[in-house]
């Protein structure tokens, strides 16, 4: 469905906050929108119609071209495809909009560059998928309309885009480039493709659920890259079986499949340092639990939007926010309820409100007492307790309770395997805790073992943020004593690795 104008709007606002680049604005847009890519740059550049239509006629006339007889509903039938855009216009209409006609939606860019090879001005990539008409003369001379494919920009076409998702299942240690976060964002999208009537066999569609118990049991044995090859690929053959008319019990089931998918696609990407694809992805979970009808899980979704908002610069406001609506979706408490009190106890103590995130801790202990023994056991989507022993780890080490922290941190170490971010985080909050204590040089190094006992494939951007965390603990004065420059050599050689 389709946005307004006020979308759009927000969207510019948001952009220019965080200095997007145009191309970026473009591509969000037409994601978020649901508009074709040539709307959408008008979008961007927040041009009404009229506007457009003038500007185009004026470059027309300076560039020695036809002068188009051009009115603004003229330019909307452009934008939708409901008229043939003359080859002509194309320059015009590239040079109004600054833009490739790849990028426009006219074509594809076929070239032949390896992944991570780009030119520094050719990595800013988007995913738009819409085919616009270009005219075409015919045997008699007069124009008519003819589609030309539109692949994606950076030459994604379909087998490209498995090939890049493959790539992400089984190389160790591989380096995200802008083609794999392309090949990601086109598959999210594909949720939304809706066209042919098909049926599904019903042990394909009892296969693809399974999925999920799946990786219930084995979501921390894999490292995050390897995570998320694996995650984009079913993903990917869960939505293609949505773009299918299926009825109505057969698309909710596999809308909860896809949102359970998007939820820890979105949560892995947050691991690996990308967060505003994590946030669009979760965003998505959020859209599938809502479209399968699974409150409890869409409950879970939004808690989890407000896990990964506190992650964001100034993101406590709206990760209580997410949190709020997250308590106010159901009247029976779930995990989901439980998670959305964690995180308030956690914007809490990032505030330094000890009293509220006591508070807000109680009553996550509360719900957990009351939660079903299903939703107690689930490791990834129930909220057992280990999960408020790790919540009350980073919740006391930041409000500087270390007793109670260290508590707590002996119960994450002793249930939790040692690549979880649970366990790593954990292990920062106890170099924290030794920095609280006056310890310095021995927090320090509790961070630096923390890094190195870590596999090469588990140092993720997330990681060593945490470990950024213990440094900016350190008085200024003590950031150059011995203990504190080997923990940062430690990371500068993560970083570059």
């Amino acid at each position: 469905m389709t946005h307004g104008r006020a979308c759009a709007a927000r969207i510019r606002e948001r952009a220019e906050h965080e200095g997007w680049p145009l191309i970026h604005i473009a591509a969000q847009i037409a994601t978020c929108c649901q508009v074709p890519p040539l709307r959408a740059w008008r979008l961007a550049h927040g041009m009404p119609l009229e506007e457009a239509a003038r500007r185009l006629v004026e470059l027309c006339a300076e560039a020695g071209l036809r002068q188009p007889k051009l009115r603004k509903g003229d330019l909307s039938k452009y934008e939708l495809g409901r008229t043939p855009v003359p080859v002509w216009m194309i320059d015009p209409l590239c040079r109004l909009y600054r833009a490739r006609p790849d990028w426009l939606g006219f074509g594809g860019d076929y070239s032949e560059i390896p992944p991570g090879e780009e030119p520094e001005n050719t990595r800013l990539a988007t995913p738009f998928h819409t085919p616009f008409p270009l005219d075409k003369p015919d045997h008699g001379g007069h124009r008519k309309s003819h589609s030309l494919s539109f692949i994606g920009i950076g030459g994604s076409d379909e087998m490209r885009r498995r090939e890049l998702l493959h790539q992400m299942l089984v190389t160790s240690g591989l380096v995200l480039t802008s083609s794999h976060l392309v090949a990601a964002e086109q598959t999210r999208q594909k949720l939304f493709d809706a066209t042919a009537t098909a049926s599904i066999p019903g042990d394909t569609l009892n296969r693809l659920e399974s999925l999920v118990q799946e990786y219930e049991s084995r979501f921390y044995d894999m490292p995050p890259t390897n995570r998320l090859g694996a995650l984009l690929t079913d993903f990917d053959e869960v939505t293609r079986w949505l773009g299918h008319r299926l009825p109505v019990m057969t698309q909710r089931r596999l809308w909860r499949a896809a949102a359970h998918l998007a939820e820890l696609i979105g949560d892995t990407l947050y691991v690996l340092g990308q967060g505003r694809h994590g946030a669009a992805w979760l965003a998505t979970a959020r859209t599938a639990a809502d479209e399968a009808g699974d409150r409890q899980f869409a409950t879970w979704a939004r808690a989890s939007q407000a896990v990964h908002s506190l992650l964001d610069q100034g993101g406590i406001t709206h990760g209580l926010q997410h949190a709020q609506q997250a308590r106010s979706l159901t009247r029976e408490p779930c995990a989901g309820t439980a998670l959305a009190f964690a995180v308030e106890a956690h914007a809490h103590a990032m505030t330094g409100n000890e009293a509220a995130a006591r508070a807000a801790l109680g009553k996550a202990q509360e719900i957990v007492e009351r939660l079903p023994a299903a939703q107690r056991r689930s490791a990834v989507w129930g909220y057992p307790e280990r999960k408020l022993h790790a919540t009350t780890s980073v919740t006391m080490t930041l409000v500087g309770r270390t007793r109670e922290a260290r508590a707590a941190q002996a119960e994450v170490f002793r249930q939790y395997p040692v690549h979880s971010m649970a366990y790593i985080t954990s292990r920062f909050d106890q170099a924290k805790c030794l920095i609280h204590d006056g310890d310095l040089d021995a927090g320090c190094a509790s961070a630096a073992r923390t890094l190195l006992d870590l596999s090469p494939e588990y140092r993720t951007p997330l990681v060593l943020n945490r470990a950024r965390e213990v440094l900016l603990l350190l008085p200024e004065k003590h950031r150059k004593r011995p203990a504190a420059t080997e923990l940062r050599d430690i990371l500068t050689t993560a970083q570059r690795a």
